[in-house]
């Protein structure tokens, strides 16, 4: 049995995601989750035969996922057989978001896989736990379950974004008084520290100007770090766009990359940034238009 052309497989299934989009965009009465289903694990057949041959395949597979999660949304399937798809698609490698089927997910099926992912966690398996943790923080946001979901935040190593993200959650509960008291102690020192390494060469680039035996004209200092310019935001930038799954908006992601690593080396944290972008990669590895990106923007992807 011959193996289609990824060329012409790609064509042929994004004929059928059009068909269903359009569907779905017109209020279709009719149940198109099992056709989109279909299509996600047709898609993925494909990329098991042609790997990096069919690249433009990850594309279309992001589309089927947003596409089925759209049609479980509008006919729910049985919320516990979808919590298993989720699960397998999510250890399988996919890029599956769990906020995306929640509304279909319902209770119960955020229910199921929050027992099999704390399972997961309590015996530890190896290939498991690095995605299993990701769905457990996923699992509390989409469950709305706030200081569950502040506890898994408050466990990680201490970043900036994830404090931001904690003060978030906070704010987004009605927790006002909680985030506010978050931010002041744990956010602020840690801006001014930022801050502090990325003022530092600056001010003792001003120190040699403003020396009496120097008669050149010291040059203007450089302007404050504008907020809208920060570590954290510009990674937040980040995330959006990569969310958009288009191409264009890869594109813009990886030119954020480049800034977000010249402010990195600014504040004398660039071991932080080959972290992020390990991270940033592991999760998102399967895009990969957006690791083609971010290889023209010359970026260093963590090799393996």
């Amino acid at each position: 049995m011959s193996v289609p052309d990824p060329v012409e497989y790609t064509a042929k299934i994004g004929a059928v995601l059009d068909t269903v989009r359009r569907l779905l965009d017109s209020g279709s009465r009719a149940d198109l989750a099992p056709l989109a289903r279909r299509a996600v694990d047709d898609i993925v057949g494909m990329l098991e035969q042609h790997g990096d041959l069919a690249a433009d395949l990850e594309e279309r597979l992001d589309q089927a996922v947003a596409l089925y999660a759209r049609a479980c949304a509008a006919r729910p399937p049985d919320a516990e057989q979808l919590a298993d798809w989720v699960l397998e698609a999510a250890f399988s490698g996919r890029a599956v978001a769990v906020a995306d089927f929640a509304a279909a997910l319902g209770d119960a099926g955020l229910a199921r896989m929050k027992s099999i992912v704390d399972e997961v966690l309590r015996v530890k398996q190896p290939e498991k736990v690095e995605i299993a943790q990701r769905l457990q923080e996923e699992i509390a946001e989409a469950s709305g379950d706030v200081d569950g979901l502040v506890a898994i935040l408050a466990a990680k190593p201490p970043r900036v974004d994830v404090s931001l993200k904690i003060v978030r959650v906070l704010r987004a509960a009605g927790r006002h008084s909680e985030a506010i008291a978050y931010a002041a102690r744990v956010l602020t020192p840690q801006r001014a520290a930022t801050r502090l390494r990325a003022e530092k060469p600056r001010a003792e680039k001003t120190q040699r100007a403003e020396k009496p035996q120097r008669k050149e004209v010291p040059r203007q200092a450089d302007a404050p770090q504008k907020e809208e310019d920060s570590i954290p935001e510009y990674r937040e930038r980040i995330e959006q766009l990569i969310a958009q799954k288009e191409a264009g908006a890869y594109r813009e992601a990886a030119q954020c990359l480049k800034k977000l690593r010249t402010l990195h080396k600014q504040a004398g944290t660039a071991e932080e940034f080959t972290g992020y972008v390990a991270e940033l990669v592991n999760v998102h590895r399967r895009k990969t238009r957006l690791l083609a990106e971010i290889r023209s923007a010359r970026i260093a992807l963590p090799k393996g």
